[in-house]
């Protein structure tokens, strides 16, 4: 009975219930995980890494290793995540492996330099690894989340074709309360894994020194300024002045307010970015009798709702 089925499972039908749904893309490429969490092999490849990192006593090397398995768990996440039954549950283990190997590799490297070692590039190195980690893993929580409301979508549909007493319609209503919180746990892991990494990212650029670290934020800031541009063909007027005060300030050797400068930059683009993305659909328009239109989309949209119905009925059998 419905009662019983995974509220996931709904995701597999990929139907949203809107025309203008574009597939998600990931920015940043994610490497073959190999073994995931539930294989029956895995904890031998964890252990390897464990055994790995014990056995090296380079402590710039060791840093690096810890990254390099951080991005490992990354990739598991999004592997098991793409399985059609698949919640954060599933990887809260993974994720909280990945903070600490992020968190190791900062120790690490702020252990050097207290040490008195000259480490500001390794710094710098591992911050921009640590950005390019951080960028794929929220692609990874916002496909869940992408793939999380389209099963809603299709669960609503379903619920508004149906009388009330129908005999589907309280297990509809359960895989609907599993979802939602699904859809909102993917949602809030999404954007407060900034807030999670900013212990990690001040010790790096603690570590690379201001000038440095002034550096990085305004060419992460200049980056996406870039996107933003290829994406709308224009950005604010306030984040053109904040960029433009940032490079004063690196003129003036003022890094503490170019760095602070370009960061209020990043959150303002950032926010825009969001904006564009959390947009609603916007509704087909109204069209005459007379007129010629592609109903390719519309009759793939059908398709998909019909399966989505076929699979309910399997369940509920």
């Amino acid at each position: 009975m419905f009662a019983l089925v995974p509220f996931v499972s709904f995701a597999q039908t990929g139907a949203t219930g809107t025309a203008d749904v574009a597939p998600v893309t990931s920015t940043v490429a994610i490497a073959d995980p190999g073994l995931i969490p539930g294989d029956f092999f895995y904890f031998l490849d964890r252990w390897s890494e464990a055994f790995g990192t014990t056995l090296t006593f380079n402590k710039e090397k060791k840093a690096r290793k810890h990254l390099e398995y951080a991005k490992e768990r990354i990739a598991e996440m999004s592997e098991v995540l793409k399985k059609p039954e698949a919640k954060l549950d599933d990887v809260a283990d993974t994720k909280v492996d990945f903070e600490k190997r992020v968190a190791s590799a900062a120790a690490l490297v702020k252990g050097e330099k207290d040490k008195g070692g000259d480490v500001a590039d390794l710094a710098r190195e591992l911050d921009d690894e640590l950005d390019l980690s951080r960028t794929a893993l929220k692609d990874v929580f916002r496909e869940h989340l992408d793939r999380s409301g389209q099963a809603e979508s299709v669960i609503r549909e379903k619920l508004a074709n149906l009388p009330a007493d129908a005999p589907e319609v309280q297990g509809l209503k359960q895989a609907l309360e599993s979802i939602t919180k699904e859809k909102g746990d993917a949602r809030k892991e999404h954007d407060d894994l900034d807030a999670d990494l900013s212990d990690e990212e001040e010790l790096f650029e603690e570590v690379m020194g201001k000038e440095m670290a002034a550096q990085k934020h305004m060419e992460q800031a200049l980056r996406l300024r870039e996107h933003l541009e290829d994406a709308l063909g224009q950005v604010s007027t306030q984040t053109v002045q904040l960029m433009k005060q940032a490079e004063e300030a690196i003129r003036r050797g003022d890094f503490e307010a170019a760095k602070r400068m370009s960061k209020e930059a990043e959150r303002a683009i950032e926010m825009i970015n969001k904006s564009n993305e959390d947009r609603p659909p916007v509704e087909m328009p109204m069209m005459d009798d007379d007129m010629d239109i592609d109903e390719s989309p519309l009759n793939d949209l059908e398709t998909e709702m019909k399966k989505g119905e076929r699979m309910m009925e399997d369940f509920d059998r």
